[in-house]
This record gives structure tokens, C-alpha cells and sequence, in this order.
């Protein structure tokens, strides 16, 4: 287990304690090998030293404890947390997923409409900052356990738990509404986006990848029937989607 000292106070409790510990250490060993009368005479004096040598050393060893406890946060930040959207990257979509109970699972998966010609208008750093809010819109709507992961360039994945079916494309519908209402703003550029959303169940955690892959192909129909729009998975109608298709 690796000690974490997140702010100050924490240090200075680390100090003090290491420093309570070693003074007693010190007193209790010189009770036991050193003679009465001379105990009396330096015991008030070792105490001290052993304070003044022990406070310093112990305060410098808790900051860089704190440092490296800092550096392990942003870390552990870095990997389970895309950089640019703060959404869930794929690791820790699947580490969370892992945590969740065998329960039935709701997968969306949502991807922007026309994200390639925004970037070609508007700049990359426009075409960042969308997808930003795009990332912050998903949140926003959606419940705090929830999980959103960026699974790459404009495509993000939902995960929700405890729901059905029905309840996730009405998740989904209002994810995609609350898309087309908003009015992005990135370097300057005042832009519209809509997004194009599939919706699939899995039974247990074990047939969630399974899922993302049909809501991947709902969603992809979804596009090539016009886009701004949100399907289920249908066996029938997405057995025709090519993995061309997918591509676009």
C-alpha cells in the first residue's frame, strides 16, 4: 500500500508523527541502557537534539512524499481519463465496467455528424474545442453514474447501468436533442453539431463488447439515413452495414 500525502497538513502530521515515534524510541532506549542518575542528566537534552535532527529530515521526507503522491494523481488521471475531453478513455471504461454488478446493460454509442467538415471550416483547435463540448454535453445529461468514453476521434460510448432498453433510447434522445439545441463556440467560431446515436442492450457484462459493436452499427444506419437521429440495434436492417460504411 504506498502512503499518499495530499496536501500540508497531512506533511505536517507525517512529520510530527515520525518525529513522536523516534523521540519515543529514543527515551525508552535509554531508559533500558543507561543508568539512573545519568538519565536524568541527558534525557532532556537527547530530547531535544532528537526533535531538532528529526523535524527538518522528517517534514523534507513528507514533501517529497507529497510530490510523488501528486505526480501518481495526475498519473492516474492521464490514464484513465482522455486528455482532451476528460471523458473515460478505453482502459478505464473497461476497469469500471469490470467493478459494476452482473446487471443488464444499456450501451449508446454516439457519434458527430460531419465532424471532418467542421474540422476543415473551422481549424483543428475548433474542431477540439467542439468536441470538448460535445464531451460536456453528454455529461451534463447524464446521470453521475454513468459512465462516457471517448473510444476515439468523435466517437464516445455511454454505459448505463440498471436500465432498459426503452429507457436508454429516451437517454439517448435527449442526448441527441440537447446536441442539436446548443449553440458551440470554439476559438471564436459559433457552430452547430448533431450527432448520430445507436442504442443496444447486453444481458451481462460479458456481451458489452458485443453491444458496442450493434450500437456502433445502429448508429452508422442512423447516419446513412440522414444523420441527427437515434436507433436501436436491429438485426435485420444493420446486417447490411460494411465495415466501409463504418469507416466514413
Amino acid at each position: 500500500m504506498q502512503l499518499r500525502l495530499k496536501n500540508q497538513n497531512e506533511v505536517r502530521l507525517f512529520s510530527a508523527a515520525i518525529t513522536v515515534t523516534a523521540l519515543s524510541f529514543s527515551i525508552l532506549l535509554q531508559f533500558f541502557m543507561l543508568p539512573a542518575a545519568i538519565l536524568d542528566q541527558v534525557l532532556f537534552t537527547s530530547s531535544v537534539i532528537t526533535i531538532m535532527v528529526m523535524t527538518p529530515i522528517t517534514y523534507f521526507v513528507g514533501l517529497k512524499i507529497q510530490d510523488v503522491s501528486d505526480l501518481t494523481v495526475q498519473l492516474e488521471h492521464a490514464v484513465n481519463h482522455d486528455t482532451l475531453t476528460g471523458t473515460c478513455t478505453r482502459l478505464s471504461f473497461y476497469r469500471r465496467l469490470s467493478e459494476m454488478d452482473d446487471l443488464p446493460l444499456v450501451i449508446i454509442a454516439a457519434d458527430i455528424d460531419h465532424f471532418k467538415k467542421i474540422n476543415d471550416k473551422y481549424g483543428h483547435k475548433a474542431g477540439d474545442g467542439a468536441l470538448k463540448q460535445f464531451a460536456n454535453t453528454l455529461s451534463r445529461n447524464s446521470r453521475e453514474e454513468d459512465v462516457i468514453a471517448r473510444f476515439g476521434g468523435e466517437e464516445f460510448v455511454v454505459l448505463l447501468q440498471g436500465m432498459s432498453l426503452e429507457d436508454g433510447v429516451v437517454t439517448a434522445q435527449r442526448l441527441c436533442d440537447q446536441v442539436r439545441k446548443k449553440v458551440f463556440i470554439a476559438e471564436g467560431q459559433q457552430m452547430r453539431l448533431t450527432a448520430s446515436f445507436g442504442v443496444a442492450e447486453a444481458s451481462s457484462i460479458s456481451e458489452v463488447d458485443y453491444a458496442i459493436h450493434q450500437a456502433d452499427l445502429a448508429a452508422y444506419r442512423a447516419k446513412r439515413d440522414g444523420r441527427d437521429r437515434v436507433y436501436t440495434y436491429n438485426p435485420e436492417l444493420d446486417k447490411d452495414i460494411t465495415w466501409a460504411e463504418t469507416a466514413t
